[in-house]
């Protein structure tokens, strides 16, 4: 059996205002010849399809089209769970249509979300909310609040394992999620999960499970230099920060009982073997439809440094100056002379030149509500800690509010 995993679409995404549609269209389409070239029995999409609770229409539209070209192969299975970002209702309204067509849809938790997708059984375990997890009470301690979610969360995971072996009779196991793993690198893409990134679990979580597909962080990674507990990453670069990012998808080829070696392309990476089960492990790369480039230049060398810069692409800059220039924005867009497109332009000043004004600083729609907040926190003198927690908590219950 040959699975494919993928997550974090992130349909409706922008980048500084910019519209990411049809990099994303460009991408379902070489996923569609992906399934069919390499023969992908099924397909595991861990979590966050769309980019905010209520996508556009036209991301909407993109993922409904997506799914009817996937029921046309009819030779792929698929399992698609909720994420952070997106409304468990929104993901669960059209599952008991889409499950005749072999789509499994999971938007939020359930007692028993197991898949059995024949030569593997699943676990498909989508983004675990706090009220999920737990209870809220009166007095609660931080510190308290971070070991109920995580016992939660594993206690989850060990019901589903338990589930999953059950039904599996000594076939391969694998575990989906849509969280944040210790050990793991992060972008500036994510948003925290839980408040303070409390869920943060580690690894050995998913002991017992064959091969574990993650979701929600962007960059593709192992986690902890383990073979089989992976992130897929986003199929096209979410920020600036995941510009260098070589964006792909995993493929597993799974075999429950073979004494044979499986002869499989030279781009074969890993293979795990679990008793008469066997995992091979591969990634493959997701052609890019629109590079992102971050540059760094020096004020008075600004056009020999943009000089090299390919056309066509989005490029965040970095100017290095010895003061502030209100006027630096126009500066680096006539040297940029049309050949790409300048997004964002950044000073790099020195502790000594820097004042409150720094015109050419990030742009408020780029900052988290967490970090304005702790930046006024730092600006007032007032004490971050108590207030910052309190805040946090008005960060999750408004989350929980708007995807619910």
């Amino acid at each position: 059996m040959r699975i494919l995993h993928t997550a974090d679409w992130h349909l409706g995404a922008r980048l500084v205002e910019r519209d990411r549609l049809p990099e994303h269209a460009a991408f379902l389409d070489w996923l569609i010849d992906t399934l069919r070239a390499e023969k992908i029995d099924a397909l595991l999409v861990s979590g966050d399809v769309f980019d905010a609770a209520n996508p556009p229409q036209d991301a909407v539209a993109l993922y409904f089209d997506f799914l009817k070209r996937l029921a046309d192969l009819k030779t792929v299975k698929a399992v698609i769970t909720g994420g952070n970002h997106v409304s468990a209702s929104h993901r669960n309204a059209p599952r008991e249509l889409l499950k005749r067509f072999d789509v499994h849809v999971f938007g939020h938790a359930g007692e028993n979300n197991v898949v059995d997708l024949g030569g593997a059984v699943v676990a498909a375990v989508p983004f675990l909310r706090e009220r999920d997890l737990r209870q809220a009470t009166a007095g609660e301690t931080i510190t308290a609040v971070h070991e109920q979610v995580r016992a939660a969360i594993r206690a989850h995971y060990a019901t589903q394992l338990a589930a999953c072996r059950d039904l599996a009779q000594g076939r391969l196991v694998i575990a989906m999620g849509h969280l944040t793993v210790l050990g793991a690198t992060t972008s500036d893409s994510e948003r925290d999960i839980h408040i303070g990134n409390l869920g943060a679990v580690g690894a050995d979580l998913f002991n017992g499970f064959d091969y574990t597909a993650l979701g929600h962080l962007h960059r593709p990674q192992k986690v902890a230099g383990i073979e089989t507990i992976r992130y897929s990453g986003s199929p096209v670069a979410l920020s600036f920060s995941e510009a260098a990012d070589a964006k792909s998808v995993v493929i597993l080829d799974l075999q429950n009982h073979s004494p044979a070696p499986i002869l499989l392309p030279t781009k074969a990476l890993d293979r795990q073997e679990n008793g008469g089960r066997r995992i091979e492990i591969q990634t493959l790369p997701i052609p890019t439809s629109r590079q992102l480039i971050r540059v760094k230049a020096a004020r008075a060398t600004l056009a020999a440094d943009l000089a090299n810069v390919p056309a066509g692409v989005w490029v965040e800059i970095t100017v290095k100056l010895d003061a502030p220039e209100s006027d630096l924005d126009r500066q680096v867009r006539e040297a940029a002379a049309g050949r790409f497109e300048v997004l964002k332009v950044l000073a790099d000043l020195p502790t000594t030149a820097a004042t409150p004004w720094q015109p050419n600083g990030p742009a408020l729609h780029d900052l988290q509500p967490r970090d304005v907040f702790r930046e006024l926190l730092q600006e007032k003198q007032l004490p971050s800690e108590e207030l910052s927690a309190a805040f946090d908590e008005l960060l999750a219950l408004r989350e929980a509010k708007s995807i619910a």
